[in-house]
């Protein structure tokens, strides 16, 4: 339906630009607005949304220039002054104008066209002579030799790339060509070699001559943009100005390249029939089967994790909700009872749960945590905690005192000394027996991240703690969480999920090595829940390079896999809840509640 923009909702939309402070810094990648005039609102939805160049086609009828495609399409009050220049004067007068392109496509016949595109233009000298905007004629121009016969503030779109060396390179602002001259990719997967080639090459040629680039006619999808945007196409072409740059803004946030890691390869020469004596229970915070793939992309194809054969699906649901959080996940595993979201070692009418901490040390189970986490965080506290609310701290700090555990690895340290009466704090190095219930603390909240130098504290923390416990005559259960993981997804962060999943995956190592040591140890990997949506869209995993992209910010609802490697390690396959875990770890060691 044709838009005739009234003059109230064109001062409505730019009060709100006016008298709102919007922050325009350097961008990576320049969107351009193509036939922005065809918008809901036209130029204020590009201009707010960052767009580097916006598009506004002209006609020329009756010395007024309107925006529209054809003289057949005039709407009366939609003229190139009304929708473009007063509101750039407008900004400009309250100080609010920043550098764009008006990219002015001729529809009528140049020459007059242009005649009066500068008389126009003459009526806002302060918006030449400031030099904010670059005004740029395309579609309908005068020959090349002419472009220098022009007043300075006019430039052009230079539409070939065979006559570079003979044309007035200081009047052309961009050059400009036709994408489906070269290619019939429809914006999904990838180009053909080809045509991947043709396309490179006139980038390679326009950028010798040191000009910004455009392809119009371009696919305009997620893939498309990241792909042109990669190649060094300068104005990523649009008709969705807000969407594009929003994705494009992230984009570098969602492209990693990974650093190899090595990995272990286990040897299964343990009898999978016998009764376990140790187990390990590895949780991944987060962490579904796309933060598995991303990391593994990364390192060139290769797991720790991906070398184990038996593997079963995880529901993961709550009980009172279908998309879980690590408190109701990590209970319902801890307990083999489904729990509300929020609610910690409690089951749906709030009654106290036993937990596998419990019921292991009651038969003489060493048992202890490890976690990037603090402590007192949803998941490790869902294994000896028992309060309604998971931000209730001092409740659990308060029931890890009468807890069962006999060590802990984590953050938290900013509750050593209200812990120490229970558990001895030492030190990861000072960590050789369990005499006492033992506290080591790695950071005051969290651990730090593994990009704020955590470095391998996971999967050296596990290795002492295996040689600590396998020094002793009793059996143990542990409890390991990669707790950070779940952070990239929320922060919807690639190099965050892949770093802190190639850490876990690091520490897996650890726990399979051990396991193979003693060949009597079942080792079981899974994930409270899914974080983000995550996906992969792109990537090489030669280069171990890995692009991907969210649904949300939040937790899914998406089966989780779970990889369990040692004796009786078989029927942990297939799908079921995820208080099917406790069911079967109880099963397989023989626990009673």
């Amino acid at each position: 339906m044709k838009k005739n923009y009234s003059k109230g909702i064109v001062c409505s939309v730019l009060w709100i630009v006016l008298n709102f402070h919007f922050t325009f810094g350097q961008e990576p990648y320049k969107v351009h607005s193509h036939n922005d005039y065809e918008q809901e609102f036209p130029f204020f939805e590009a201009y707010i949304n960052n767009a580097a160049s916006i598009e506004v086609d002209l006609f020329l009828k009756n010395k007024t220039l309107y925006a529209t495609h054809e003289e057949s399409e005039i709407i009366e009050g939609n003229t190139f002054s009304k929708l473009y220049l007063d509101p750039l004067k407008q900004m400009q007068e309250k100080g609010k104008l920043r550098d764009v392109q008006l990219l002015i496509d001729i529809k009528s016949e140049a020459e007059s066209t242009l005649v009066e595109i500068q008389n126009v233009l003459k009526k806002y000298p302060s918006l030449i002579t400031e030099g904010k905007v670059k005004f740029v004629i395309s579609g309908n121009r005068p020959k090349p030799a002419d472009y220098a016969n022009y007043p300075e503030y006019i430039l052009f779109d230079h539409q070939s790339i065979d006559d570079l060396d003979s044309i007035p390179l200081e009047k052309v602002a961009m050059i400009s060509l036709s994408f489906q001259r070269f290619s019939i990719w429809n914006g999904y997967g990838r180009m053909v070699s080809e045509e991947l080639q043709t396309v490179k090459g006139i980038l390679d040629k326009v950028h010798a001559h040191e000009k910004p680039f455009r392809f119009w006619a371009t696919p305009d999808t997620k893939t498309a943009w990241a792909r042109l945007a990669k190649l060094g196409v300068d104005f990523i072409n649009t008709d969705n100005p807000a969407l594009a740059h929003n994705y494009l803004e992230s984009l570098d946030t969602k492209i990693y390249t990974g650093r190899i890691k090595s990995t272990y390869d286990p040897k299964y020469n343990f009898d999978p029939n016998t009764k376990p004596w140790n187990i390990i229970l590895m949780i991944g915070d987060g962490n579904g089967l796309a933060q598995i793939t991303a990391a593994m992309i990364a390192n060139k194809g290769d797991l720790s994790l991906t070398n184990i054969k038996d593997i079963g699906l995880i529901k993961t649901s709550s009980y009172d909700d279908l998309v879980t959080d690590s408190a109701a996940g990590a209970t319902a595993m801890a307990t083999g009872q489904k729990a509300n979201n929020r609610a910690i070692g409690l089951g749906p009418k709030d009654e106290v749960l036993n937990s596998l901490v419990k019921i292991a040390s009651s038969k003489g189970y060493r048992t202890g945590i490890i976690t990037t986490d603090a402590i007192y965080g949803a998941t490790p506290s869902s294994f000896y905690a028992h309060v309604k609310d998971r931000d209730n701290t001092q409740g659990i700090l308060q029931d890890l005192k009468k807890s069962n555990l006999d060590f802990f690895i984590s953050g938290g340290g900013s509750f050593e000394t209200e812990l120490s009466d229970i558990f001895k704090p030492t030190t990861l190095r000072e960590f050789n027996t369990l005499d006492s219930r033992t506290a080591i603390y790695l950071g005051d909240n969290k651990m730090p991240t593994m990009q704020n130098g955590r470095k391998d504290m996971l999967p050296k923390s596990l290795e002492k703690s295996l040689n600590v416990l396998s020094s002793g005559k009793k059996p143990f259960f542990i409890v390991v969480e990669g707790a950070q993981i779940d952070n990239g997804g929320h922060s919807n962060k690639v190099s965050t999920i892949v770093d802190e999943m190639l850490d876990f995956d690091a520490a897996v190592a650890e726990a399979l090595t051990f396991a193979d040591k003693t060949e009597n140890t079942l080792v079981l990997i899974t994930a409270d829940h899914e974080t983000s949506g995550f996906g992969i869209v792109g990537g090489d995993i030669q280069k171990g390079e890995v692009q991907g992209d969210f649904l949300t910010i939040d937790h899914t609802a998406i089966m989780v896999p779970l990889f369990a490697y040692g004796p009786q390690a078989q029927n942990f396959r297939g799908v079921y809840e995820n208080s099917g875990i406790f069911s079967k770890i109880n099963a397989v060691l023989d626990l009673k509640k």
